[in-house]
């Protein structure tokens, strides 16, 4: 008997449905690109439950008659694409008529639709991809998706979903990066009930100001680079204005938000020596170019593209960021007493103008905040001696490699330690507690002999040698740290408050996530007080929790990395580890005291070998092992 049987359509539609549709954004993503593609110039999006009961997409586009609306939720139904040629010069954003028919799969979709002119519009009701009704009805012009009970019966995907903030924050994404490539279409965000933001149309610098704030476009530069048939526009942080990770890195094709490591590599070349290691600056270019010198359909979602000729693509990208990071920096404007206006496009065709810079981007609002710019806007003139506190970590400047003072670790006396440090609880409950971890190799560093392009610590221990990572060294022992503190404190981390509160701008994904988790916050000793827009203010940290960061850069990173994890609301152990951000980072030069301290206080942890991110905090180099390199076993 045959064990090889063709696949039943009902199956193989559900399987082709969950290639395009992954999660409620994809539903978002396909509808808003239609709505586009549909000549809409307003777009209003609402959604309940994280998409999971309801997603509405409507737009006021030239809309469909009933033949239309029937043929377009037939598998491949298509106004764009009728010949092979076609598929060389794709110049819309939808093509293959597969979102529509996929999203009626695996859900329960009503249609409603009326042509400009016509007396009456149509609405189809749609459940698992059978057409259930088609009536006439009274609608404005234009089309309105309302899709219900998503993925009711593909009960796997579903289970699959992440927490309702993770798809919350993705459906966020996805209305953005289409907002952002389309400032002449307004657009509406509805999250239940909250309206998320309500951008009217007009020029790119406006929709930038109303995406990401005032604050945060003052830290970028505009960029306008014409290269052959390429043109390359947008926005990208001046120096010192970084994230922790390329999620505010975003990169448009022929206005189609695309991921791209080949855009990607052309911006870190354009910084050249200017881009931080291990840190990344945000940016949103656009590049243009012919549509037959770019493949679209490479990808179900068409987020990957592929270009005819890469080398150009980097070559006029990186020129682009290059020459506006030259232009900045030889002539950039002086930082302004108070922040400007943004200039307006006038109605004639003119170059992007630059956004102003700032050369010290910390999530202030200007060279007025904080005690510096309080006292410098005063005429005062002062100088604080700095204050090297017991187990604060200290820094000096050297090479690539620095030898350190030839004298032995003291470990920690039983008996004593300092307050600030300990861990937190009565003298019964740290007994209790499981003793210090010694490494892998059963041995501690006895002496640091030097550190290593002021990133790693190289030690002597009595049977090797070891490699400390410092920044995974801190990330632990602040980890630890704040997490006893908590437990000790009965459920709260002992907050310290700041002499003068500080008042931050966050991109409002970020300022959501923070706003929905106060609570959580408060209880690891932060005070943060939504004060409309995009503005936060900060009144407290944790009590011990020091940084030589930029205030703004650290809460940035903060809450960039709860997104990274898939933060699930009353999750504390993955805030304190976001909360590390603060923690020295590689090229932080330390000195002799601040690595010996830093090792202190590494190994008073409870898993000191590992950072809160499960990366080693060191390495061993046994005596056999170098022996054995130098062929001596």
């Amino acid at each position: 008997m045959s064990r090889i049987k063709v696949m039943d359509r009902a199956l193989a539609n559900l399987i082709a449905a969950g290639e395009v549709i992954e999660r409620p954004a994809s539903v978002v993503k396909e509808l808003i690109e239609n709505a586009l593609d549909a000549g809409s110039t307003r777009i209003a999006v609402k959604v309940e439950r994280a998409g999971s009961r309801l997603i509405s997409v409507t737009d006021d586009g030239c809309g469909m008659d009933s033949e239309d609306a029937r043929t377009a939720l037939e598998l491949h139904g298509t106004s764009k694409l009728f010949a092979p040629d076609g598929i060389s010069a794709i110049a819309t954003m939808g093509f293959r008529g597969e979102a529509l028919p996929s999203i009626a799969q695996v859900s329960r979709l009503t249609l409603r639709t009326r042509e400009k002119g016509s007396p009456e519009g149509v609405e189809i009701t749609v459940e698992g991809g059978k057409i259930l009704n088609t009536v006439p009805c009274g609608a404005p012009p234009g089309s309105s998706f309302k899709v219900e009970n998503l993925f009711f019966n593909t009960p796997a995907r579903k289970k699959f979903l992440k927490s309702p903030g993770t798809e919350e924050g993705h459906i966020q994404e996805a209305v953005t990066l289409l907002a952002l490539a389309n400032p002449g279409v307004g657009f509406e965000l509805d999250l239940d009930g909250r309206s998320v933001f309500n951008l009217p149309r007009g020029t790119m610098e406006e929709r930038m100001r109303g995406v990401f704030g005032r604050q945060y476009c003052a830290g970028l530069l505009a960029v306008d680079h014409r290269e052959g048939p390429l043109h390359v526009s947008g926005f990208i942080g001046i120096p010192g204005f970084t994230r922790s990770s390329r999620r505010e890195q975003r990169f448009f094709v022929n206005r189609r938000p695309v991921d791209s490591v080949t855009m990607g590599r052309a911006l870190r070349d354009g910084y050249a020596t200017l881009a931080e290691p291990g840190r990344y600056p945000p940016a949103v270019l656009f590049l243009e170019l012919p549509v037959d010198e770019v493949d679209v359909n490479v990808h179900p979602a068409k987020r990957e593209i592929r270009f005819r000729s890469e080398f150009a693509v980097i070559r006029a990208v990186a020129a682009a960021v290059s020459s506006a990071l030259r232009k900045w920096g030889a002539g950039g404007p002086e930082l302004p007493e108070e922040e400007p206006e943004l200039p307006e496009e006038s109605d004639a065709a003119e170059p992007t103008p630059e956004l102003p810079g700032v050369s010290d981007v910390s999530g202030a609002s200007g060279p007025a905040a904080g005690m510096d710019g309080l006292l410098s806007s005063a005429d005062v003139e002062y100088h604080v001696e700095p204050k090297n506190e017991q187990g604060e970590l200290s820094f000096e400047e050297g090479g690539p490699f620095r030898a350190l003072a030839d004298t032995p670790l003291e470990h920690p006396r039983e008996c004593s330690y300092d307050p600030d440090e300990a861990p937190a609880g009565t003298p019964a409950e740290r007994a209790a507690e499981p003793p210090a971890r010694e490494t892998a190799a059963g041995f501690w560093p006895e002496r640091i002999l030097g550190i290593y392009d002021d990133t790693y610590l190289l030690a002597a221990g009595p049977d090797g040698l070891l490699l400390i990572d410092q920044h995974a060294a801190h990330e632990r022992v602040m980890f630890e740290r704040l997490l006893d503190s908590w437990r000790g404190q009965g459920g709260e981390v002992p907050a310290q408050g700041l002499l003068i509160p500080e008042t931050l701008e966050l991109p409002r994904g970020l300022l959501m996530l923070l706003e929905r988790n106060l609570a959580f916050f408060r209880e690891l000793g932060f005070d943060f007080t939504p004060a409309g827009g995009f503005s936060v203010i900060v009144n407290a940290l944790p009590a011990g929790l020091r940084s030589s960061r930029p205030l703004g850069e650290l809460v940035s990173d903060m809450l960039s990395g709860l997104l990274d994890e898939n933060y699930t609301p009353g999750d504390l152990t993955a805030v304190a580890r976001a909360a590390c951000h603060a923690a020295v980072k590689a090229h932080d030069a330390l000195t002799v005291e601040g690595a010996e301290e830093l090792l202190r206080s590494l190994r008073r942890c409870r898993q000191g070998t590992l950072c809160p991110h499960g990366r080693p905090t060191m390495i061993t180099l046994t005596r056999r092992e170098i022996e054995k390199r130098f062929g001596r076993r």
